[in-house]
């Protein structure tokens, strides 16, 4: 083999290294109940709004709307929505 098949090779094993890395996270990632899709984001929930992400926030800081915290963000559950508007 000459150094250009060597280096195609390692090249490949590369690539398939960080696809299998990549298809764990995704993994991971569809396994958080949070990644469900019964949680709004506080951009998504504003926009369902129609207000601006900082109402949202300040909403949630004082407890008109309820959202859990994750990691650093707020995820507003689905139903929460529907008891702003009565559904």
């Amino acid at each position: 083999m000459d150094r250009t098949d060597l280096y195609w090779q390692r090249r490949l094993g590369e690539m398939e290294r960080r696809i299998e890395k990549l298809e764990a996270q995704l993994a991971a990632h569809r396994a958080n109940p949070m990644n469900n899709g019964d949680y709004y984001t506080i951009k998504e929930f504003a926009e369902a709004l129609g207000v601006s992400r900082l109402t949202v926030s300040r909403r949630i800081k004082t407890g008109v709307i309820n959202a859990v915290k994750v990691g650093k963000t707020w995820r507003i559950p689905k139903d929460e929505l529907d008891g702003i508007f009565g559904i």
